[in-house]
């Protein structure tokens, strides 16, 4: 695992010099607003339109490294570092999402529970048999799923038991998680992965009816990319390319690369009101993107 890693950090860190930060594809589409330097590998950017507030995840490592150097910052929507440091001593911390006060973390083979009020770890929920756990997001019912991206899982906790919940062939890699209109949407990595996380297939996104467990393909995000994060803003999408650092808008039955960044454009964020927080894992920076 470690060569994989470290293959794939080279891969990355090519790809970084090879996609060097071009300018917008659409100009009128997107509009820069601030970026935050000096992160420890951002993978996720969650928000809390409540408080005005943006949660940062840190890897801050290996991404499977286990070596409790992990964190979460804390920042102000205007691109503010309220506390780096604002939670330590995780390992590996990835997507995260905030349902009624709380802040739900995927870290390995751990589901932390963290209290926004107090910055505190209220609750862990291990799964043993997960190889990494990568991105969150909250049901209309409080439910919450996570999925494993190396385990081809999806993991749910509800009723207070975190259990392992779907598993799909379809699904080899799942990455990201939008609880969206009421159904589960997946981003697959890909297919057939490689040591250096390229994959022989692009990823395709996926809706989900929870009650049922039928999978559906989204056919704007048919073999898209290598798919990292989603957000919605009405009835358009937007999902991220990790391996390019390409971010797709998907809508009215099309589907538009909007933005070219470096590679390593991970779990993307939004609360809602026109604004993508895009964490670029390998430049150590934070993006906020205004939508036109």
């Amino acid at each position: 695992m470690r060569n994989t890693i470290r293959s794939w950090v080279v891969v990355a860190l090519t790809a970084v010099a090879t996609y060097a930060t071009l300018p917008l594809a659409h100009a009128e589409e997107l509009v820069p607003l601030w970026k935050v330097e000096g992160m420890d590998q951002p993978e996720s950017v969650v928000a809390d339109p409540d408080a005005q507030l943006l949660y940062v995840s840190n890897i801050n490592g290996r991404p499977v490294e286990m070596n409790g150097q992990g964190y979460i910052s804390k920042l102000s929507v205007n691109g503010q570092v309220v506390n780096k440091h604002w939670v330590e001593g995780l390992d590996a911390p990835k997507g995260m999402a905030v349902n009624q006060g709380l802040l739900f973390v995927a870290d390995m083979q751990t589901l932390h529970v963290i209290s926004l009020q107090q910055g505190k770890v209220l609750k862990r929920y291990h799964a043993p048999e997960a190889k990494m756990l990568n991105d969150v997001t909250v049901g209309e019912n409080g439910e919450v799923y996570v999925s494993d991206l190396l385990g081809g899982a999806i993991y749910r906790l509800k009723d207070d038991k975190f259990d392992h919940w779907l598993a799909n062939p379809k699904l080899p890699y799942p990455n990201g998680l939008l609880w969206h209109h009421g159904e589960l949407y997946i981003a697959n990595w890909g297919e057939g992965m490689n040591d250096d996380f390229t994959t022989r297939e692009p990823g395709t996104l996926y809706r989900l009816d929870v009650a049922s467990k039928t999978l559906a393909t989204v056919a704007t995000g048919y073999h898209l990319g290598n798919l990292d994060g989603i957000v919605a803003m009405g009835s358009q999408l937007y999902i991220s390319d990790w391996i390019t650092g390409a971010l797709y808008r998907l809508s009215d039955n099309e589907r538009h690369k909007v933005l070219q960044l470096t590679a390593g454009l991970a779990d993307i964020g939004s609360a809602g009101e026109g604004v993508i927080y895009a964490p670029m894992m390998m430049d150590n920076r934070i993006i906020a993107l205004k939508t036109q």
